[in-house]
């Protein structure tokens, strides 16, 4: 009888143990916002406008499960898998269960490793620049700069570093971006994704640079871009200048059906060249409330435009917000985006959308 209590105290302690070293949590995101949007072909008059709700404006909407296991000797066995969804009707974002995957191990002393479907490595660290940013629509920072939105590549493998003097870096390879890999190799389009970057105190900055090869291309696509941010207390200043050459990693579009409204997709594209900038600032107004403005201009190459005969060299997008955080969970907001040239053609693009994100 002893003997059965003593076996049983164990094994109890030691489930104690294993659920203490062991965790699993759920948590998302959910927003929506209701407002106004169009875009005008100066050139042909047509236009189009949608009035209603919008989907993920000030963020993707999302939910999600992430967790650890502790081995010992500070190594940790680490997973996410994160789907994205629509609020408005409840259907997925995609096509995808997930649009991120990943299990990987992860040490206090060496980094962590992870194997699956991620973003590209300088998305970890282009959060600030993006300012008055929405995430679906006019706004979103993936028209400025292609790398650093939310684009996604299969079969990857990513290595983070620790930090080193307030140093980190980040590089990985992808053996298709999307679907299956195929036996042959050469048939999968590959990605080589890097960034590195520095934090100390107010200062951050980081460059990422990320090369897209398919053997159905005449050249690789190439994109980098270099990010500061500056914390002033009374102003927060983010910028950044980068390239996408020869295409995009992530589809370039107005998201308005009609082929008055040209889209430039993800992949190769003869002779395109863009050089982007973004500055923006946000300016605390109460310990609950923010207001933010933000310009991003990217400027095509004489030979894009030559080889296509671009409307409009440069893109020009004027952004404006304010955010009021109802609690630590809950934000109210409101966004405004003016654009000129969108997409290098002669198309105006403007909105207004207020909305509330919620944290989970």
């Amino acid at each position: 009888m002893k003997k059965t209590l003593l076996t049983m105290t164990l094994l109890m302690g030691a489930s104690a143990v294993a659920q203490a070293e062991t965790s699993v949590t759920l948590y998302g995101t959910i927003d929506t916002g209701i407002g106004y949007q169009s875009f005008k072909n100066r050139d042909t008059g047509v236009k189009a406008s949608q009035t209603g709700l919008f989907n993920g404006v000030w963020s993707s909407s999302s939910w999600g499960l992430k967790g650890s296991e502790n081995l010992g000797n500070g190594l940790r066995a680490i997973f996410k898998l994160e789907s994205g969804f629509n609020v408005l009707t409840g259907e997925s974002s995609s096509d995808r269960l997930f649009k991120t995957t990943t299990l990987g191990l992860s040490s206090d002393d060496w980094g962590s490793l992870n194997f699956g479907r991620v973003g590209n490595a300088i998305q970890d660290y282009a959060s600030y620049i993006a300012g008055p940013d929405d995430e679906e629509n006019l706004s979103d920072i993936t028209n400025t700069f292609s790398a650093a939105g939310s684009n996604k590549a299969d079969n990857t493998v990513v290595y983070k570093s620790p930090t080193f003097g307030g140093v980190d870096f980040s590089i990985g390879y992808s053996f298709n971006t999307k679907g299956q890999q195929s036996w042959n190799s050469s048939e999968n389009t590959k990605l080589i994704t890097s960034a590195i970057a520095y934090s100390n105190g107010p200062l951050s900055l980081s460059v990422g640079y990320d090369r897209l090869q398919s053997k159905d291309w005449a050249k690789k696509v190439h994109s980098w871009v270099a990010i500061a941010g500056y914390d002033f207390s009374a102003l927060q200043l983010g910028l950044a200048v980068g390239q996408d050459i020869n295409g995009r990693q992530s589809g370039f579009g107005s998201y308005a059906p009609s082929s008055d409204f040209t889209f430039w997709n993800s992949g190769y594209t003869k002779d395109f060249k863009t050089t982007s900038f973004t500055i923006n600032a946000t300016v605390p107004i109460t310990p609950a409330s923010s207001a933010m403005v933000g310009w991003s201009v990217s400027r095509a190459s004489s030979a894009f435009n030559n080889a296509y005969d671009l409307d409009k060299r440069q893109q020009n997008i004027y952004s404006a917000g304010y955010s009021y955080n109802l609690s630590k969970r809950t934000t109210l907001y409101a966004l405004a985006g003016y654009a000129t040239g969108f997409a290098f053609q002669n198309v105006r693009g403007q909105q207004v959308i207020v909305g509330l994100d919620h944290n989970f």
